[in-house]
């Protein structure tokens, strides 16, 4: 077990006790409004497209904001601004967000730390239109896990890249009201067009298993397909692109805290809430690519990226 040990003594001890529970963490149905059940396709039994990340055989090398660092292969560290908030945990890799230790570099955009993800590598990655990607992955929430109800965290993105634009595809643990009748807890997959809330909550000491299948396209031409721990909760047909930025985007995992990131009183809030900081913890990491013209192109290939194998 690696020993993250740079902020305080508190917070080392911390460190430690989760690491110690992410050894053991990390390898062990309805509806919502709105979705679409489609006939299933044939299974798809060509393993040689898997990419997988089994974080015990990965290195993450220093790094500094806000330069970022390629890992994996095919990985890239984006943290803001905390260069300690990701690192490998034995099977597992770690996201970490305090929004206020460390404190930011001066001149920095936040005063409060908001982002510790990973995402594909390169940037703006831009995946043509027709491509479909299925990806699979295990969350653990440790036994420090505090929901928040004041504020959403978003803990998946499909970004397409382009400044100023908003993920097109995210998950997300709600925060009260957001959207209603969320109590706070609760997964929902968030499209820029609209949110849908399901009757998943990750409590702590939970893992969350997610397996999540989307083609890229316009219109009635895209589709999103979510199962959260074995069941399919979200299978829609709908735009998975922007009209103007017709491409696919890079993919991103770990806690983005878009609330945090200029908001003195959003923090305080979460802060007041007993959730002044989280920690996630993610298992293996499975994902496959394919284009039209791929003989197994659109063919069910859940069991190839589903979370515990």
């Amino acid at each position: 077990m690696n020993n993250f040990s740079s902020k305080g003594i508190l917070k080392s001890s911390l460190k430690v006790m989760l690491l110690f529970m992410t050894f053991y963490g990390c390898d062990i149905n309805e509806l919502g409004e709105g979705t679409l059940v489609l006939d299933p396709p044939p299974v798809s039994t060509n393993t040689t497209t898997v990419v997988a990340w089994a974080w015990d055989t990965i290195s993450i090398p220093p790094y500094s904001y806000p330069d970022g660092v390629a890992f994996g292969p095919g990985l890239f560290v984006n943290s803001a601004y905390d260069t300690m908030g990701i690192a490998i945990s034995g099977d597992c890799i770690w996201f970490h967000l305090d929004p206020l230790d460390p404190a930011p570099p001066a001149g920095s955009a936040s005063p409060h730390n908001y982002r510790s993800e990973i995402h594909t590598d390169p940037w703006q990655i831009n995946h043509p239109l027709g491509t479909e990607q299925w990806i699979g992955w295990r969350y653990f929430f440790p036994n420090n896990y505090v929901i928040d109800t004041t504020s959403p965290i978003t803990i998946f993105q499909n970004h397409p890249g382009i400044g100023g634009l908003s993920p097109m595809i995210e998950l997300e643990i709600a925060a009260l009201d957001d959207p209603s009748p969320a109590l706070g807890g609760e997964i929902q997959v968030v499209n820029v067009n609209d949110r849908i809330i399901y009757p998943v909550k990750p409590m702590a000491g939970d893992t969350l298993d997610v397996v999540i299948h989307i083609v890229y396209g316009l219109g009635n031409e895209g589709l999103t397909q979510v199962w959260l721990n074995g069941e399919l909760y979200h299978d829609k047909i709908e735009q998975t692109v922007y009209t103007d930025y017709p491409w696919g985007g890079n993919n991103k995992w770990g806690i983005y805290h878009h609330t945090f990131k200029n908001s003195p009183a959003d923090v305080q809030a979460s802060i007041n809430a007993g959730a002044g900081f989280v920690d996630l913890f993610m298992g293996t990491l499975r994902m496959i690519t394919r284009a039209p013209g791929h003989p197994e192109y659109k063919l069910d290939a859940y069991d190839l990226v589903k979370p515990g194998q």
